[in-house]
This record gives C-alpha cells, sequence and structure tokens, in this order.
C-alpha cells in the first residue's frame, strides 16, 4: 500500500478552471498558501466560456494578468438582435465602460487558462497540483480536509483552514456539506460549436438571430475564432446536428463551410439554479459549484471570478488575523442576490431570442422597434439588461458614521496620472489591499493621528486625487494621483470626498476630516462581524 502524500496549506482551492485559477492567483497576491486540486493533467484544451466583462476585466487588473491576457482578447462589442426577416429589431453597444477596459470581451479559454495558469508561478505560496483526483472531503472545527488519488495512484491527504470547491456543477463540495440547487434546468438544447474561419475575421462582432424557425447566436473571439449556435427543436435528433453535413448547412448562410476549421461541436441545456447556500463551516461554494445560469447575458464564468474577487479577499484578512471569521459570512450575502438578479437577466435576454411561435416574435419585433425609435426608451431598455456593480448588504457600512449612497458600490476606474507623468487606469497605481482615497484630499496630511492609526491597522495605502497636477506636499504620504477629466468628483455626488476602498474596490465607508475616527471605527466593526 502506498504511503498517504501530505500537504499543507491556508486555502485549498478544488478545480484548477477559470474560477478556480483566479482564486489561486488573487490569494497568491495577497501572500496566503494555497493549493489548487484538479483531477485532469492539464487545464482546459477545448474553449467553453467565451465572453469576459468588465469586472473580470477589473479582476484581471488585481491579479497582474491584464496586460498579459488583454492581446488574446476583443474588446468591446456592437451587439444586434435581427428578426427572421433579418431587420435589426435591437442593437447595444459594450464597449466602453466607466469600470475598465471593455464592457465586454471576447476570449479563448485554452490560451486564458494557461495565462492564468502560468500566473500562478509568480507566487512561491501557491501549488497548482494537477493529476490529483479528490475523493472524499471532510471538516472539523479547526481545518478543512481533502483526500484522494493522483493519476499514478499515490493517496493524499491535503490539509488547510478553509477550502473552497470550484469543480463545476456537480461539485463533490456541494453534495458533500448537502446544499440544495434552487430553480429549474432549461430542458431546451443548443447545438454549440466553435470554429477558426479567417473569411468572417472582419465579420460582425455579436449577433442574435431572432427568427423563430431557428434562433441562434454568434460572437468573433480573437485570432479568428468564433463560436456558434443554434437552437434545436423538440422534435429534432440532438446526435442528427453534430453531423458534419448539418452543420456545414447551418454555416452556409453566413460563410463558406470550406474554409472553417472545427474546434468544438456539442449539444448543451442551459440551468437556471443557485445554490441555497454558499457555505458550510469551512467549506465554500463558488463558480457553477455554487450557480449555473444561461449564456445569453454571458455572465456564467464572469459571476465565478466576482466570487473569486469577493471571497479571495476576506479569507485573506482572516487567514492573517486582520478580521473576524465572521466575515466569511458576508460572502453569500454579497454574492447570492447579485447572482438571482444576473440569472433574471440572462433569462429576460433568452425570451427575447427563443420565441419559436410567429405571433410572439411578431409581437417582439413590434415593442423592440418602437422602443428604440426613442432615445429615452432604448436607454431604459438597455439598462434593464445590466446589473450595476453594487451589493445589497453585507461587508460594507449601510448605517451610522460613514454611510452614504456609494456605500457598497464599485469605485468608477478612469484614467489618471502619477506624479512621474505615468498614465494608466486608476487600479493600476493602487496596491492590492485596503486603500484611502481622498478626492481632492490628502488623506495623509488631512486625517488625525487616531483615524491614520486605524488606517495603518487595515495596512491601507493612502492615496489622492487631484483635478490638476498641484504641486505635492513636502509632508505627504499619499500616492499623489492625477483625474485630469473629473471623473471621480463627478461620481462621488454628495458623497464625502474621502473613501475606504476594500481590496475588491467596493467602497466599505466615506467620510470627511471631521467624522474620520467615528467612520473608519464603524466599518472595522464590520470587519469583526459585529453590525
Amino acid at each position: 500500500m502506498s504511503e498517504v502524500t501530505q500537504l499543507r496549506a491556508d486555502i485549498i482551492i478544488k478545480g484548477a478552471g477559470p474560477v478556480g485559477l483566479s482564486f489561486a492567483n488573487l490569494l497568491g497576491t495577497y501572500g496566503i498558501k494555497t493549493l489548487v486540486l484538479e483531477q485532469n493533467a492539464t487545464t482546459v484544451e477545448e474553449p467553453r466560456a467565451i465572453g469576459l466583462d468588465v469586472e473580470s476585466g477589473r479582476a484581471l487588473q488585481a491579479m497582474g494578468l491584464e496586460k498579459i491576457t488583454a492581446p488574446d482578447m476583443i474588446h468591446g462589442f456592437e451587439l444586434d438582435y435581427l428578426n427572421a426577416k433579418g431587420d435589426t429589431i435591437l442593437d447595444l453597444e459594450i464597449n466602453a465602460s466607466p469600470y475598465g477596459r471593455a464592457q465586454m470581451s471576447s476570449f479563448i479559454q485554452p490560451i486564458f487558462e494557461q495565462q492564468l495558469c502560468d500566473g500562478t508561478n509568480r507566487f512561491d505560496c501557491v501549488d497548482v497540483c494537477f493529476n490529483h483526483r479528490v475523493d472524499q472531503i471532510t471538516q472539523t472545527n479547526d481545518e478543512a480536509i481533502a483526500t484522494g488519488v493522483t493519476s499514478d495512484g499515490t493517496p493524499f491527504e491535503a490539509r488547510a483552514k478553509y477550502l473552497v470547491g470550484c469543480g463545476g456543477g456537480k461539485s463533490l463540495v456541494r453534495k458533500t456539506i448537502g446544499i440544495k440547487m434552487l430553480g429549474y434546468s432549461n430542458p431546451q438544447p443548443w447545438l454549440v460549436i466553435d470554429t477558426i474561419d479567417p473569411g468572417l475575421d472582419n465579420g460582425v462582432g455579436v449577433r442574435f438571430f431572432c427568427d423563430p424557425a431557428r434562433p441562434a447566436m454568434t460572437m468573433k473571439k480573437a485570432h479568428k475564432h468564433r463560436r456558434w449556435e443554434w437552437m434545436l427543436h423538440p422534435d429534432e435528433v440532438h446526435e442528427d446536428f453534430l453531423d458534419q453535413s448539418r452543420i456545414d448547412a447551418l454555416l452556409a448562410p453566413h460563410t463558406d463551410p470550406s474554409q472553417v476549421t472545427m474546434l468544438r461541436k456539442c449539444i448543451y441545456s442551459f440551468n437556471s439554479i443557485v445554490a441555497e447556500h454558499y457555505r458550510q463551516g469551512r467549506l465554500f461554494l463558488a463558480g457553477d459549484a455554487a450557480h449555473m445560469m444561461p449564456p445569453f447575458a454571458g455572465q456564467g464564468m464572469n459571476s465565478g471570478i466576482r466570487d473569486a474577487v469577493n471571497l479571495s479577499w476576506k479569507l485573506a484578512a482572516v487567514i492573517k488575523g486582520d478580521a473576524d471569521p465572521a466575515l466569511l459570512d458576508s460572502y453569500e450575502k454579497e454574492r447570492r442576490k447579485h447572482v438571482v438578479a444576473l440569472t433574471k437577466i440572462a433569462n429576460r435576454l433568452g425570451s427575447i431570442i427563443m420565441p419559436t411561435q410567429k405571433w410572439r416574435a411578431a409581437l417582439r419585433d413590434i415593442v423592440l422597434k418602437t422602443m428604440t425609435r426613442f432615445a429615452v426608451t432604448k436607454e431604459l431598455l438597455r439598462s434593464s439588461f445590466l446589473v450595476a456593480p453594487k451589493l445589497a448588504g453585507g461587508g460594507f457600512v449601510t448605517s451610522g458614521p460613514g454611510s452614504s449612497a456609494r456605500s457598497g458600490e464599485m469605485i468608477i476606474q478612469p484614467n489618471v496620472t502619477n506624479a512621474k507623468g505615468a498614465s494608466g487606469m486608476l487600479d493600476d497605481f493602487l496596491s492590492p489591499g485596503f486603500v484611502v482615497l481622498g478626492i481632492g484630499h490628502d488623506p495623509s496630511i488631512e486625517l488625525s493621528p487616531e483615524a491614520l492609526e486605524i488606517c495603518h491597522t487595515l495596512n491601507a495605502q493612502l492615496v489622492k486625487v487631484s483635478t490638476a497636477n498641484e504641486p505635492t506636499s513636502a509632508t505627504s504620504d499619499a500616492v499623489q494621483l492625477c483625474d485630469a477629466d473629473g471623473a471621480l468628483e463627478k461620481w462621488r455626488g454628495d458623497s464625502p470626498a474621502i473613501i475606504l476602498l476594500r481590496p475588491d474596490r467596493f467602497v466599505g465607508v466615506t467620510f470627511a476630516q471631521e467624522n474620520a475616527v467615528a467612520a473608519l471605527s464603524n466599518f472595522t466593526e464590520h470587519m469583526k462581524g459585529r453590525t
């Protein structure tokens, strides 16, 4: 009998997909000893997810990987919906965003996952173990334990303070702790293919074909790659549509099938389900283990990366002793409602695409054409398909000193310039942890010693953002940035000008010089789980 290999870490991540590897990179940035266990031999070799939204792009900045991944993506799109006659019934721009490079980008998953995996090599505290199949998960009052075997049959036992299940929809972690998935599975099957097509490299970015005879969509990716999806009807045999001649017939109205290289083809049914809870004790769920939604809003993987961004800094704070373990309860509070809202939007978008009854499709066409005729109603329609990056409740100040309209909201990310003249997006100049940012105010000078001591306890970086290149005070210890367009000043509105940003760039608390101690103390009580 082989000797059991003993593995130890602060955090175990089960699953080395894009969500698990995002966790690993973020925890590595925070200096947390992390162990990733993955049963497969490598990252995925076929494309699955295709859309990266602006919050995930911001997460890549936090990981230090945005500039590495960007060349293999297409950033921003013109998106349109065509009816059976080929008329445009809805068009939307998903280009510029106040929160980052682009509202939506397309990517090639095998390239993206490998870049995430390579990114973990920067951290001595992170180990990614492929060929490690986890068979059993248990927990005690003090630790989480994963046991299994490697591909060569060697048994292992891994122990950590916490374990996060990122192993997909069939999550062993979720089954182990008996958490139910609520919602429904969509019985409507779709044919999904990924191709390389040089003939369409300059073609449409994102298009939905809202034809009741055969609803479909396509999305352009970098390096001549493209995704196609077609809805199948109840009386159609799924396997027939995996035949290359049937696929060629579907492609023919759009491109020359003879020049198309097939990378992947499968039949897929979509789910609209979310875990009843995201945590039990020392075990957490994230990504598809916690939620699955239709692809129409491009939010499945992105919601998983949001999970990683939200939970990783909290785990790091608890591991380092900077926060009470009760802070971890805010993970479910902050993430679950947001996922439910996005799932509803995805289903709403699906209802535009999927009608197969001609009268319903005709009614849809009339409504959308009417709404898009006027700027006001078109904007209302566009905004109904977006969920603002604002949390409904959790680890931020909602009442008492420091509460404001910006509490729990993600700060925008304008282009700024530092004191040396270097320019970039705001996050490029911020540290990975907490940040005390003064808009037109220098926190290092204006805050009292008592307030600065609280900032120091949080290991917070001090930053001043000006609207003009003002001379730096000789006594300033703050990073000096210039927001020439005044975007942050406009964004804050009537809210106080000094902001404590959490590591995930959501506003923890806002305050002025005179109530800084009370506001910061209020936030630290949230970190201790006392509110």
